[in-house]
């Protein structure tokens, strides 16, 4: 049976990316757990994957704990942790110590819940979009990994001799290939940005085109990113009219950056996560049916 048969009639949840943006998500998700509300899969991009791991494991208030404990960190993400790891993200922190010890993460509930969860990676030598499924948190981590590696921020993280990148580069939001090419029916669509947002071009190209001389794919991918982002949205705007997706979206301007050591403001986001999944409850129990 080939993919759109096998999901069709089916519904996703698609979860964009915007590192500490996340914790919109996170707020979302940690309402959809309260009230058990699961579609029948799951798609992320960077830390849409992150707030994913702990959506499918069921653990209620964990990304938002782990920000809000550790937005200050270096070992979590910083500078020091670029001069350890080649990577601002700090990985061997945050997927050892944190996810063993500190917060623990629980596997085996992941591997209980039969969701699959999708993450998006960006192929280097190609630019394009490659979608990784997460089978076993754990053994899967490295998926994980290139979902969230951003270009100039983590080195690439080599899968089955393929090199990816952060997915967010060659489809920021896979509704597209969500409903057209894996065939689900429906999909409620998580945002990290307010609707009125249009993306501008990447401020670091020349630094870019410096790093990845050697993949000319990956640099036009970067270079037309953001209009392809910003057509992207307009397709998320069209299948909303025509009731093929249902969007969560902060409710004002974001306020929280890329790299964000400001505790109130990611309460504040995930709170409006919170609030803004509670107000559309209805909507979503009967868009999922």
């Amino acid at each position: 049976m080939d993919q759109r048969a096998e999901n069709a009639g089916k519904t996703a949840i698609v979860l964009e990316g915007g590192s500490f943006r996340g914790q919109f998500t996170a707020g979302v998700l940690d309402v959809l757990m309260e009230h058990g509300i699961q579609p029948d899969a799951c798609y992320g991009v960077s830390a849409g994957v992150l707030n994913a791991l702990s959506y499918k494991s069921h653990q209620i208030g964990r990304p938002n704990r782990v920000n809000l404990a550790f937005c200050n960190d270096d070992r979590y993400m910083g500078a020091k942790s670029f001069a350890r790891s080649g990577s601002f993200i700090g990985y061997d922190f945050m997927l050892n110590d944190v996810q063993d010890r500190l917060d623990p993460f629980d596997n085996d509930a992941y591997l209980a819940n039969p969701m699959p969860l999708v993450a998006v990676a960006t192929d280097i030598v190609f630019g394009t979009a490659a979608y990784l499924e997460v089978k076993n948190a754990v053994l899967d981590i490295d998926v994980v990994r290139a979902s969230t590696s951003l270009p100039l921020m983590a080195p690439p993280v080599e899968i089955d001799g393929h090199l990816y990148l952060d997915g967010g580069v060659a489809d920021s939001v896979p509704v597209e290939h969500v409903l057209e090419q894996a065939g689900y029916d429906r999909a409620v669509v998580v945002l990290t940005q307010h609707r009125s947002y249009k993306k501008g071009p990447y401020e670091l190209m020349p630094a870019a085109r410096a790093r990845y001389s050697e993949y000319p794919y990956l640099l036009e991918a970067i270079a037309d990113r953001h209009e392809r982002y910003n057509e992207q949205r307009e397709h998320i705007w069209n299948y909303e009219s025509e009731g093929r997706v249902l969007v969560l979206a902060p409710p004002r301007p974001v306020e929280v950056g890329h790299i964000e050591h400001d505790t109130a403001k990611l309460l504040d986001l995930y709170i409006q996560g919170r609030q803004e999944c509670m107000r559309r409850l209805d909507d979503i129990v009967s868009f999922l049916g």
